[in-house]
């Protein structure tokens, strides 16, 4: 009978354990489903659409580790400039490529911000104000992942996949000083005496952004948006942006002014 009686408890106390282990996971589950994600967990780098391919979700996460934004005092009124540009290994060394015209001072008065901390500019390695770029040498960021300017950029024949008419890409930016804001876009044209134009979405600094091919290439920066004449005057096409494409920059004579 004593044997018996303490069966009949230790089944009890099992099937109690067992209650109790299913309704602290049941519990368990119902926190974590009405407990909201962080900011942090949703603006994750690689928090990107389930919906594109493998590719484009490696160029999409490429644009938004690498993507920095730039202020630069201009000394001749004291304003300031913002823009946007791609955080670069090339080398063994650390640049950011964006638009000349977003510079207006000094290295001294330039820095890069990200996430309200601000980067020194090194010194300025290379500018060319015609193409509409300057290269800035810049120390590690450890913020950022940089593109691998040997790797990540398109080769020969694989410009003209990269270049063609329709191809999806993506950049990171901060237009109107906000961001970083990643968007997608098509090629529509390609001009060889003036640039890439692209249909997506571009706003005052937009400009210098670095644009990615849906293959995960860097295949330019943003440069200007088109500007339209009707019979009210002129206006801002803000879905029409000139590109300019990345074969543009001299990379040896960046090497060479970098060391």
């Amino acid at each position: 009978m004593l044997k018996q009686a303490f069966q009949y408890i230790a089944a009890g106390l099992l099937g109690v354990l067992l209650i109790s282990v299913v309704v602290m996971g049941a519990y368990q589950s119902a926190k974590k489903s009405i407990t909201f994600p962080t900011e942090n967990q949703i603006n994750n780098f690689t928090n990107v659409g389930a919906s594109l391919s493998f590719q484009e979700q490696a160029a999409v996460i490429r644009s938004r580790k690498s993507a920095v934004q730039l202020m630069s005092v201009d000394l001749t009124d004291g304003g300031i400039s913002s823009s946007s540009g791609t955080y670069i290994t090339y080398k063994d060394n650390y640049f950011v490529l964006t638009t000349s015209h977003g510079i207006g001072g000094l290295c001294a008065f330039t820095h890069i911000v990200i996430e309200d901390r601000l980067h020194d500019c090194v010194k300025f390695v290379l500018e060319d104000s015609q193409t509409d770029y300057i290269v800035i040498q810049v120390n590690e960021i450890p913020e950022r992942i940089p593109v691998q300017i040997t790797s990540h950029t398109p080769h020969r024949d694989e410009w003209i996949r990269d270049l063609s008419t329709q191809n999806t890409i993506y950049y990171t930016g901060y237009p109107n000083n906000g961001g970083p804001y990643t968007f997608d876009g098509r090629i529509v044209a390609y001009s060889e005496p003036e640039a890439l134009f692209i249909d997506s979405y571009g706003w005052s600094g937009s400009s210098g952004a670095g644009v990615f091919s849906s293959s995960g290439n860097l295949i330019g920066w943003i440069m200007a948006l088109e500007v339209g004449e009707t019979r009210f005057g002129r206006q801002v096409l803000e879905n029409f942006i000139w590109v300019i494409p990345l074969f543009k920059v001299d990379w040896d004579a960046v090497n060479v002014f970098a060391n």
